[in-house]
């Protein structure tokens, strides 16, 4: 399915809404249909601005909540109180109506709407992020090439030159003529540059009409948070469940030089011995760890936290969750790689008791080479609170 193919399907009423980023929108549908359609452009007071609108939309499309068959929102990537005002409204309802609420993220919005308008299936969404970065995603069709994530807008630029492969992409967001300058400056010209720069909650309800019921609320989905220190208790670790793959996906790009794709994650969250953590602040998605664990021996995939959110001891509270669900299932040893370049990695793990166990040339490709390391499970010392999570 392409993201601008037939829309009409079974889910009859849905109300969704929109007020990450610089829009406050509201959309009612009934399959196909659009019954009431509000979206108004602004950088800030969607808070006052929603309510009213949900219920003019609502009058406007002639049904009462009590007939809503589900409920969306976005997720982000956008404003802080912009994320949290859309979704906090929505979970009342959800709560009220005991309907389930869908999350979509932004950049998906965007993508559907510019690949509807231009008619092509890949596109490049760029939205500004400030500090000469933007949140910024590469579709193709349904497929993330590029999970949705924050980078700089250089470099963001580069990887969608090559993800596009040659082949003509539309580009969206608040950041696409920057866009579409880039790639004229460099005699690249396969790409149309649409008119959709900020989220719409009409492609909101369109997109969640299709997707599966998710397991729980939507969370809100930060990127980048302002660099602060957090209070140990503020920070929470959950197990991860298949919904969250494109969460997982994201964190991994943000956290990580090389993304990897949602694909991946849906595979491994159905795995036997699959661990997957991810680590919350404030209701704010920071960190994760993916670990596999076979017959006595456990092995860490990959262990991220967000740059906003490092050095607040997440590392090593996301290993140590991950060690003790392991030695749960069972497994007595645990093993690791760390890049040779990446000393603080390394220290870390050592603090918690991992000692080299050889070295791998080459490992990361391009000459990067690693420490293999392992060490004993349980590890030693108390965990940081949470056990129960973990249960």
């Amino acid at each position: 399915m392409s993201l601008w193919a037939d829309f009409a399907g079974p889910i009859m009423n849905l109300l969704a809404v929109d007020t990450a980023l610089g829009a406050c929108s509201v959309a009612v549908l009934d399959g196909g249909q659009t019954l009431a359609h509000r979206w108004v452009a602004m950088s800030r007071g969607h808070a006052e601005a929603l309510a009213p609108m949900v219920g003019a939309a609502m009058e406007e499309a002639g049904i009462a909540f009590s007939r809503l068959d589900r409920l969306a929102v976005t997720t982000g990537p956008g404003t802080f109180t912009g994320q949290r005002v859309g979704l906090a409204f929505m979970r009342g309802i959800r709560i009220a109506l005991k309907r389930p609420l869908i999350g979509v993220t932004t950049l998906e919005v965007m993508a559907a709407a510019a690949a509807a308008e231009a008619e092509i299936a890949s596109v490049a969404v760029l939205h500004e992020a400030k500090r000469g970065e933007v949140y910024a995603a590469f579709y193709r069709g349904v497929e993330a090439v590029i999970p949705v994530q924050v980078a700089s807008f250089d470099a963001m630029m580069a990887d969608i030159a090559t993800a596009s492969n040659g082949t003509s992409f539309a580009l969206a967001g608040t950041a696409a003529e920057a866009g579409a300058a880039w790639l004229v400056a460099r005699h690249q010209r396969l790409f149309a540059l649409t008119s959709i720069r900020q989220p719409d909650a009409l492609w909101v309800a369109r997109l969640a009409g299709h997707m599966p019921e998710p397991l729980r609320a939507p969370s809100p989905l930060y990127l980048r948070a302002p660099d602060a220190k957090l209070a140990q208790t503020a920070i929470r670790v959950r197990p991860a469940v298949f919904a969250d793959a494109d969460l997982l996906a994201s964190l991994h790009a943000g956290a990580m030089p090389q993304a990897w794709d949602v694909a991946f994650f849906q595979q491994f969250l159905t795995e036997a011995g699959a661990i997957a953590l991810i680590a919350e602040a404030n209701g704010a998605a920071t960190g994760f760890v993916l670990c596999r664990r076979a017959a006595d021996e456990a092995e860490i995939l990959a262990i991220g936290v967000l740059s906003a959110y490092r050095r607040n001891g997440l590392g090593g509270r996301l290993l140590r969750e991950a060690a003790a669900r392991a030695a749960q299932g069972g497994a007595t040893r645990m093993f690791l790689e760390v890049a040779e370049g990446n000393p603080a990695a390394r220290r870390l793990y050592e603090a918690q008791g991992f000692h080299v166990a050889g070295k791998r040339k080459n490992y990361y490709g391009r000459g990067g080479d690693a420490y293999l390391l392992h060490g004993p499970l349980p590890l030693e010392g108390p965990l940081l609170g949470n056990e129960r999570e973990l249960d």
